[in-house]
């Protein structure tokens, strides 16, 4: 990663505690849980950019947030 994406990728961890991110060779960004807190059903999420994952890590979470209530 470059520097500039390290920080991008720090802020999203931030945001999104218990998911590790980082950004493949083809330049695409994921994010992969690290720990049984972090909320969603994925083990990893991914998106194009950072504003497509960090698009994608809120529907995770909102999607758990909405089963959790279900129950």
């Amino acid at each position: 990663m470059t520097p500039r994406q390290r920080v991008i990728a720090a802020q999203i961890e931030h945001a999104y505690p218990g998911y590790h991110v980082w950004v493949s060779d083809e330049g695409w960004w994921y994010a992969t849980k690290k720990s049984p807190r972090a909320r969603g059903q994925s083990a990893t999420v991914d998106g194009a950019d950072p504003d497509e994952l960090t698009t994608a890590l809120s529907a995770e979470e909102t999607a758990a947030r909405y089963a959790f209530t279900m129950h």
